[in-house]
């Protein structure tokens, strides 16, 4: 079973995808759980105020959603 620590976490000022740069003052969180790839962007300055485990936990719920039955 993965869990969120699971996830690679890696920060990039350009889109993952396509290789545009982020909007000014903004990064891409990049994780990747296996061959499951997901990210966000966020405020550069948010980069600062939060740990690796909370950009784990976030891209963690992008990469592998709770299905409830």
């Amino acid at each position: 079973m993965s869990k969120s620590k699971d996830v690679v976490v890696t920060f990039s000022k350009k889109h993952p995808q396509t290789g545009e740069p982020a909007q000014a003052g903004h990064t891409f969180v990049i994780g990747t759980l296996g061959t499951k790839k997901g990210w966000y962007e966020v405020d550069t300055e948010q980069l600062n105020k939060h740990k690796n485990e909370d950009f784990q936990q976030e891209l963690f719920k992008l990469l592998h959603p709770q299905t409830h039955h």
